[in-house]
């Protein structure tokens, strides 16, 4: 307990400097990162510290007690099916980011799955409209307010999955869920299971919030992500890594993280000129990775 507490506290001042510095990038920022506020900042340091944690849990914990507590079943351990992907976007709907997104996939003919928070939806339900009015692309439930459910009770975590679900009845063709952070419980895993979802987790995590802005990341963040040394400074080159490693899958990404909005079209054409092929997790060749 004593190394958890320690870790801890470091994760927090690292967290803390990093949101500082990212809210003092704001008004930095390019015409599609415009509307990123220091609520981006505070959330990719929110993320570095559960990513850092997680790591921390995984070297100090038997891997069959993690699976006996349903901790960290969000990356996916089954074979990703060969040269098949399938993008996915966390934390929207966000103005800007969400219809540039839009726009890059429509060029390119792609399907996607936007993984909505609640409280986004009911801000801005426009942009649910237009992700709905391409019709090729799915909506899925990422929680009210993207908590850690590894620290609210089970009265919450229910309440978290049914606000967002009553917000997004009109736009779910399916029922998909992914967990903020990928923290999952038992818990809700049942709940979820009985209301009839399916749990998306990830073959491929893209970190585009580990990268800073000039596509950088640190060595602490780059062991979290797996990130190979020769890319710790080429966040495009991570990803198009990632996907070689895993030969296709499920692609983690968010909506507001700038390199994702700035790289996204150069790795899909990138991924397209290696002989990969895009599709929807709905797809059958994506029925192995649910849970």
């Amino acid at each position: 307990m004593k190394i958890l507490s320690v870790f801890t506290r470091v994760a927090l001042l690292i967290c803390a400097h990093a949101a500082a510095a990212l809210a003092a990038d704001v008004n930095a920022v390019s015409p599609h990162e415009s509307a990123a506020s220091s609520a981006h900042a505070l959330d990719s340091a929110t993320m570095r510290l559960h990513r850092l944690h997680h790591l921390d849990v995984k070297l100090s914990t038997d891997a069959a007690d993690l699976r006996a507590r349903c901790r960290y079943e969000s990356e996916i351990s089954t074979v990703a099916p060969a040269k098949v992907l399938a993008l996915t976007f966390d934390d929207g709907p966000e103005p800007v980011q969400t219809e540039h997104i839009l726009e890059v996939l429509k060029r390119h003919h792609i399907k996607a799955t936007f993984f909505m928070i609640g409280e986004q939806v009911k801000k801005y339900p426009e942009l649910v409209a237009k992700v709905t009015a391409d019709g090729h692309h799915l909506i899925a439930n990422h929680s009210w307010d993207h908590p850690n459910f590894h620290s609210i009770d089970v009265a919450d975590q229910t309440l978290q999955v049914g606000k967002t679900e009553q917000e997004l009845a009109a736009s779910m063709t399916q029922k998909f869920f992914r967990y903020p952070y990928g923290n999952s419980t038992c818990e809700t895993n049942d709940h979820l299971h009985k209301l009839g979802y399916k749990i998306v987790g990830w073959h491929i995590d893209s970190c585009d919030w580990a990268f800073d802005k000039s596509g950088g990341v640190d060595a602490k963040e780059a062991a979290t992500c797996g990130v190979l040394p020769q890319y710790e400074k080429d966040y495009v080159g991570h990803v198009l890594s990632a996907m070689r490693a895993h030969n296709g899958g499920i692609v983690l990404m968010h909506e507001i993280h700038p390199n994702t909005l700035k790289k996204l079209e150069e790795i899909i054409e990138l991924a397209l000129a290696d002989g990969y092929s895009f599709d929807s997790i709905d797809a059958a060749e994506f029925v192995g990775a649910m849970r």
